[in-house]
């Protein structure tokens, strides 16, 4: 087992915030160099089964908000609905686990691709490309749901991961659950034959709506020259995904959702122009946070979770995850964000690489918590229930 030690560093910038409150935490912490804070929140608008808010640039007045029922809408920073850019409803159920689960944005020098995560009528993941127009709304005339460019059956109707990021390398992240129901009952977490309960990395430089859908296959994949392993692999040993994120520095960080016991967060160190994670086992079903599990499964050299909490006073599934910066959560640069979604809770959680060195309970009540994301300027809190709330952060 070995942890991997991850270089954070702390870069100060404008702070933010915005007008009333409605929802009130406070907690503090002595952990140098940060000083104490005070939470608060302000809902800013509401969308069911709100589970993903993406931003496109910072220069934009306005982003992106993703339900699990099946839409994209556009906000301004305030919350105010300026248009529904995708509507998938038809194609997908947006119950359970399953729906709309993923969206990411990738800007590139030539042109502006949106990518969408999604679970079909059958209850497979399908990961599809969409041109996205000048002023932000979406090219879908050619296909409802874009183009195609990868289908993975799914055995289960539960753990079917969602997740998306851009990597700073550019290339298109995914996180897949590892195919549901318990206990890994098909060992596929640990199987790279499988593309289920792994990070896959691929580039999907080839698909125009025009004929070309494909992708092909970063040559730096760790099992590009494996026999028998996907190439797609970037990482293995994960049960359910949900959410993961790259900060600034290409670190890889992942709310991992546990089983019966244990939630965890896991950390890949990565650098500005490669994500954090190649190669990386985060161990699952060997193991269930740093708990052994499944005895007849060996994961070789698996990276422990930098952090782990265990099912108690309610708790019961982690909704990962944003990692602050001096502009999105003043005095909390470096600290990941993540709710769980039985408690309502919302904590942060700050490491030095090798183990979590400051712990701190954000909010409380927030209700069933499905994400916490962040843009440049601001970050949020997103629940079953719909509501948006953005996080206000004040030094004391």
């Amino acid at each position: 087992m070995r942890r991997l030690a991850v270089t954070l560093s702390v870069i100060v910038l404008t702070a933010c915030s915005q007008g009333t409150t409605d929802t009130t935490s406070t907690s503090t912490s002595s952990v140098a160099p940060n000083a104490s804070v005070s939470y608060s929140t302000q809902k800013i608008g509401a969308l069911e089964g709100a589970v993903d808010l993406v931003e496109r640039s910072p220069e934009d007045n306005w982003f992106y908000v993703v339900s699990q029922k099946g839409t994209i809408e556009r906000w301004t920073r305030d919350g105010k609905r300026i248009d529904t850019v995708l509507d998938i409803s038809a194609m997908t159920t947006g119950e359970g686990e399953r729906g709309l689960l993923g969206f990411a944005i990738r800007r590139l020098a030539s042109k502006t691709d949106a990518f969408i995560n999604y679970t079909n009528k059958d209850g497979d993941t399908v990961v599809a490309w969409i041109a996205v127009n000048e002023d932000g709304t979406l090219d879908n005339s050619g296909s409802i749901t874009g183009t195609t460019f990868l289908t993975i059956e799914q055995p289960y109707a539960n753990h079917n991961g969602g997740g998306l990021a851009i990597g700073p390398d550019n290339y298109l992240y995914i996180g897949t659950g590892d195919g549901g129901s318990a206990n890994d009952p098909e060992r596929r977490a640990q199987d790279t034959s499988s593309l289920l309960g792994k990070i896959l990395r691929i580039d999907p430089n080839n698909i125009d709506g025009v004929g070309n859908d494909g992708y092909a296959i970063p040559a730096d994949n760790p099992y590009v020259n494996v026999a028998g392993a996907r190439p797609e692999i970037w990482s293995i040993g994960l049960r359910n995904p949900w959410r993961f994120t790259f900060d600034e520095f290409g670190n890889l960080w992942i709310a991992d959702v546990g089983q019966n016991k244990w939630e965890e967060v896991n950390v890949a160190m990565g650098s500005r122009t490669q994500g954090g994670g190649k190669g990386a086992n985060f161990g699952w079903s060997a193991y269930e946070g740093s708990q052994r599990f499944n005895s007849d499964v060996v994961a070789a050299d698996p990276l422990m979770p930098i952090h782990e909490y265990p099912h108690d006073n309610g708790a019961c599934s982690i909704s990962g995850g944003a990692v602050a910066t001096n502009t999105t959560a003043m005095g909390r640069a470096g600290w990941f964000y993540f709710g769980d979604y039985c408690t309502g809770e919302v904590t942060a959680i700050l490491t030095n690489g090798e183990n979590t060195v400051g712990t701190e309970k954000v909010l409380s009540d927030m209700g069933n918590v499905t994400a916490i994301r962040s843009t440049n300027s601001a970050m949020y809190v997103l629940t079953q229930k719909g509501e948006i709330h953005q996080l206000i952060v004040t030094r004391s």
